[in-house]
């Protein structure tokens, strides 16, 4: 299938025509046209485009390639995954001050003060 085959399935399905799909991505109806047709691909931002309004990838619509994360086998890990995890409830909160002596912060900053000096005279 190409690009222009998975374009026109996705706005069939859909049920949009050429021309509204052409109004929402701003390009004209003779583009839509062409795209479908093979004839040119769309740039990349309406790639992107495609694929937001499409609720599919832009991989899909450029390769034809699901993601992974589509693949039966990973769709059967995830549904065999039935454990369901609880986030714990925080019942209480406490709000808790640090208070710190100023004389502690004029000790460090005298420490600091000379530990400079020394690897200064040092180097």
């Amino acid at each position: 299938m190409s690009i222009g085959q998975r374009i026109s399935t996705l706005r069939k399905a859909a049920h949009l025509s050429q021309g509204d799909l052409a109004q929402q991505l701003d390009v004209s109806r003779q583009a839509v046209s062409k795209w479908e047709n093979d004839l040119s691909v769309p740039d990349t931002e309406k790639l992107i485009e495609l694929a937001e309004l499409f609720h599919t990838e832009v991989q899909y619509l450029a390769t034809g390639e699901k993601p992974i994360y589509e693949h039966p086998v990973v769709i059967n890990m995830v549904e065999k995954v039935d454990k369901v995890v609880e986030k714990p409830v925080i019942r209480h909160v406490t709000n808790v001050q640090y208070i710190r002596n100023p004389l502690e912060y004029g000790v460090v900053a005298v420490v600091c003060f000379l530990l400079g000096i020394l690897i200064g005279c040092l180097l």
